[in-house]
């Protein structure tokens, strides 16, 4: 992975982390019950492999020769990461259902879109720009 997606994928990561992190604290005011907890968890731990994927997937799409074969590898990635996340909740709902809510596996896994939107107020509170040019050489 090159450095500026690994940096971008830091900072994303970041963001999950604050996303599941204020969801455990409401969870704690709220709820207090064990399935809750480890279902964040697992759907923090979701976000971050998904997060990996498509960061995997978007630079092996760059490197692609033409446009038609960047948009089919495009495409499978979204389908792998889609059947995955199924088989996840489909596993946790019907054998991990006493000890993993799976309500909370997909509020974990929302942090994903938290941690992207978050990820240019990470880059400034690191000191980078956060003008979305991540491939630049002038990032810090």
């Amino acid at each position: 992975m090159e450095k500026s997606t690994k940096i971008m994928v830091l900072e994303i990561t970041a963001g999950i982390i604050f996303h599941n992190l204020v969801c455990v604290v409401l969870a704690f005011f709220f709820f207090r019950r064990g399935p809750v907890f480890s279902g964040l968890l697992v759907g923090m731990v979701g976000a971050v492999l998904m997060l990996l994927h498509m960061a995997y997937c978007l630079e092996r799409a760059a490197r692609s020769p033409d446009s038609g074969e960047a948009g089919r590898k495009t495409a499978g990635g979204v389908l792998i990461r889609g059947i995955c996340y199924i088989a996840v909740l489909t596993v946790a709902l019907w054998k991990f259902s006493d000890r993993i809510n799976v309500l909370a596996v997909a509020v974990g896994a929302l942090g994903l879109k938290t941690g992207a939107y978050l990820q240019p107020a990470v880059r400034r509170l690191r000191g980078g720009k956060a003008d979305g040019n991540a491939g630049s050489s002038t990032d810090g």
